[in-house]
This record gives structure tokens, C-alpha cells and sequence, in this order.
């Protein structure tokens, strides 16, 4: 395991990444000597009908658990699809290391969808709810401190379409007033951009470095926890719970921020370039997605159909 980890490191895969390859490989692993009746895990005796076994069990059987109702449901399709995408770069490892002569990996695909849906992005009330909470003047008066930071970090996702990894890695020299701009200088895929600070960003940051001084810290990083240590993904999305539960907006994440941003730049009319640019975008048929048509709208169409004899008030 600890030679494959430095290999998806040479390979340029994030922290983050390399954790979910390990956990998946770790659940093929019991799938595997639970399916073999508890024969060891041994790569070598992978053969490609196990994998496409293993496909199926995701598909069909695979469930996961709501935490908070219990609830246990079928896998999603990105999610397995994920889950065979790490497995299949397990398999390319050994094989690039030659532990293995033949990848069997080498035909397990993806499972194919008809169309990408458009990703979820805050509806403009939405939008207007999570800014009239994060800008409250009681939550200042409060915790100034808290206050600060917790909007800056909002804004960050809001304004410059930050993803909250990058958010958590930024520092203090990656923010140049002078110039304007944010300097992401390891992206998704090992990508660096540039991104403009607009006013109320720089606002937010400019309120934020002010309250971080106040607190001794030994570390680098722009956003930090209350005990003055590096602020994680852990803690953001902690934030983020908080702030689902108040505003009632059960699909509130950082990334729905993100892609908020990005919407709302092609809703303004910006070019689909632009867009990828911002956010870092390798291809723009992620960029895309932002011009499709959104879920609530593709009910919309499909509920005009309706008699409307049965429709709830």
C-alpha cells in the first residue's frame, strides 16, 4: 500500500485523492476475499470476470446509509463510477510496476449515463437567504472573530469560484492586493490560475487578515481554526452543516457555491472561456454544463404537461 501511495504522489494525485483510491481499494479488497469465501487478497489472481462481478455488486446490491435517517439506498451512478476509476488506477499501477503482466482492469468501464445533469447552483432567493445570514450585523456584534472568517470563506467560494480545498491550502502570499488577484497555485490536476478579486472579495478578505492578526498563530495558511492551527476541509464542511440546517437549503455544500459562481457569470453573459478560465476548467465541456438545462426547470416542463388535477398546493 505505501509503495502504491508514493506512486499516485509521482502521479501528481492530491491528498484527497490518494484517500479515496486507498478506501476503495480496501473494499474491493473484503469484497473480494467475502465473495471467494474468504480466500487472502492477492492482485494477482484478480481476474477480469471478478472485476465486472464486482461492477454488478455495485450497481445492484452496493448500498449506502443515510446517517442522519437511517435510510439505506442504492449507490449513485457518479459514485460507482468513482469507485471504478480508482480500482482501475490501482490495477494500472501494478501493471506500469509490472507485478502484473495482464491488467484486467484494462475493459472495466465506467457505467455510461444518457446526460450529465445540470449541477445544482443556488436559485437567486437562495443566494439572497445565505447573504443576508452570512452578512448579519448580530453575528458580528457576537464573534466578530467567527464572523470574519466565516463570511470571507463564503466568499471565496461565491466570488471566486474557489474550490474548498483550495480554500483550506491558501496563503497569506497567495492574495496580492496590490494586483487584485488570488494565485491558486495547485488546482484540481495540479493546475495554477489566477483569479481577480472583485470589491466586496476584497472586502471580506481585507475584514478577515484584520481579526486573523488578533489571534497568535504559527502557520501561513489564510484561514485558521480557533485555536489558531491550519482551518481543514473537516471544519468547512462543519460550516456548512451549520448553515444547511439554519436556511433550511438541504443541498448547500462549497461546491454548489462554486458552481453558483459559474452560473451566474454565463447567466450574465460572460463567454463559456472566460468561465473555464476562472475556475480552472481543463475542458469545456464541464463549462458546459452551466448553459444545460437545470433540474427545476426540466420539472417545470415536464409538469406543464399535467392535467393538474392531482398537483399539491
Amino acid at each position: 500500500m505505501e509503495e502504491y501511495i508514493r506512486w499516485l504522489r509521482q502521479q501528481g494525485k492530491s491528498e484527497h485523492t490518494i484517500r479515496r483510491y486507498t478506501t476503495v481499494l480496501k473494499e474491493f479488497q473484503q469484497w473480494y476475499e467475502e465473495m471467494t469465501g474468504g480466500v487472502p487478497f492477492d492482485p494477482k489472481n484478480v481476474s477480469a470476470i471478478d472485476l465486472q462481478d464486482w461492477k454488478n455488486y455495485l450497481l445492484n446490491i452496493a448500498r449506502t446509509e443515510n446517517l442522519k435517517t437511517g435510510e439505506r439506498k442504492k449507490l449513485a451512478i457518479s459514485t460507482i463510477n468513482n469507485k471504478i476509476e480508482s480500482l482501475k488506477a490501482y490495477f494500472r499501477y501494478l501493471y506500469d510496476t509490472g507485478v502484473i503482466k495482464d491488467n484486467p482492469a484494462a475493459s472495466l468501464s465506467v457505467q455510461k449515463e444518457q446526460k450529465k445533469l445540470s449541477p445544482r447552483w443556488l436559485e437567486r432567493i437562495e443566494k439572497n437567504r445565505l447573504l443576508h445570514y452570512i452578512d448579519d450585523n448580530e453575528k458580528q456584534k457576537k464573534n466578530p472573530w467567527r464572523y470574519a472568517r466565516n463570511r470571507a470563506i463564503i466568499y471565496c467560494m461565491l466570488h471566486a469560484g474557489m474550490r474548498v480545498s483550495e480554500v483550506v491550502n491558501l496563503e497569506l502570499e497567495d492574495i496580492d492586493f496590490t494586483t487584485g488577484y488570488i494565485n491558486i497555485r495547485d488546482g484540481k490536476g495540479g493546475k495554477a490560475r489566477r483569479i481577480p478579486m472583485n470589491s466586496d472579495l476584497k472586502h471580506a478578505l481585507n475584514l478577515w487578515l484584520n481579526e486573523r492578526n488578533s489571534k497568535e498563530t504559527n502557520t501561513d495558511k489564510v484561514f485558521i481554526s480557533q485555536k489558531g492551527g491550519n482551518l481543514t476541509v473537516s471544519g468547512v464542511n462543519n460550516l456548512f452543516n451549520t448553515i444547511r440546517n439554519d436556511l433550511k437549503i438541504e443541498e448547500l455544500t462549497p461546491h454548489v457555491l462554486r458552481h453558483t459562481f459559474c452560473h451566474d457569470l454565463i447567466e450574465k453573459g460572460f463567454p463559456i472561456t472566460y468561465v473555464a478560465d476562472l475556475a480552472g476548467h481543463s475542458d469545456l465541456d464541464t463549462t458546459r454544463r452551466y448553459v444545460a438545462t437545470s433540474d427545476k426547470e426540466m420539472k417545470i416542463a415536464v409538469e406543464s404537461l399535467s392535467s393538474g388535477r392531482y398537483r399539491q398546493n
